[in-house]
C-alpha cells in the first residue's frame, strides 16, 4: 500500500488553536511466525522514539490482531494467546499524529514486532 503519509493540520491556520498534525494509512500486515507455531505468546507492536517529539499512533484491524495505540518509544500488544498458524495476517489503519510545531522534514517510521513467549 502506499507508504507515504499525507500529514495535515488539526486546526485549519497553522499554529492557532492546535499546533498538531495528524495522517492515515492502512497496511496489509503478515508476521512470520512459523518458529514459534505450537506455543502460546503475545506480540507487540513499537515504534522507536522520534527525533522530533512524541508520535501517537492507534490503529483498528480487521479482527485477527488487537486494535490499539501506542506512544513512538514504547510498544503495545497486538496479539496475545496460542500460534497455530505460520504467518499472522491483517489490514491495519493507522491514524498517526504529532505536533507540527516540531516536524520540520519528512521522517521514516520503523514499526517492528516483538514476541514474549510463554513457558513451554
Amino acid at each position: 500500500m502506499n507508504p507515504n503519509v499525507q500529514m495535515r493540520w488539526d486546526a485549519n491556520v497553522p499554529g492557532a488553536r492546535g499546533r498538531g498534525v495528524a495522517g492515515a494509512l492502512e497496511v496489509a500486515l503478515r508476521l512470520d511466525v512459523a518458529a514459534w507455531r505450537g506455543r502460546n505468546g503475545r506480540i507487540y507492536m513499537t515504534l522507536p522514539a522520534s527525533p522530533s517529539g512524541p508520535l501517537q499512533v492507534a490503529w483498528t484491524t480487521q479482527g485477527r490482531l488487537l486494535p490499539g495505540r501506542l506512544v513512538s518509544g514504547e510498544r503495545a500488544l497486538v496479539y496475545a494467546g496460542p500460534i497455530g498458524e505460520d504467518a499472522l495476517r491483517d489490514r491495519l489503519r493507522l491514524d498517526l499524529q504529532a505536533d507540527g510545531q516540531r516536524l520540520d522534514r519528512a521522517q521514516t517510521l520503523t514499526f517492528s514486532f516483538e514476541i514474549d513467549l510463554d513457558e513451554p
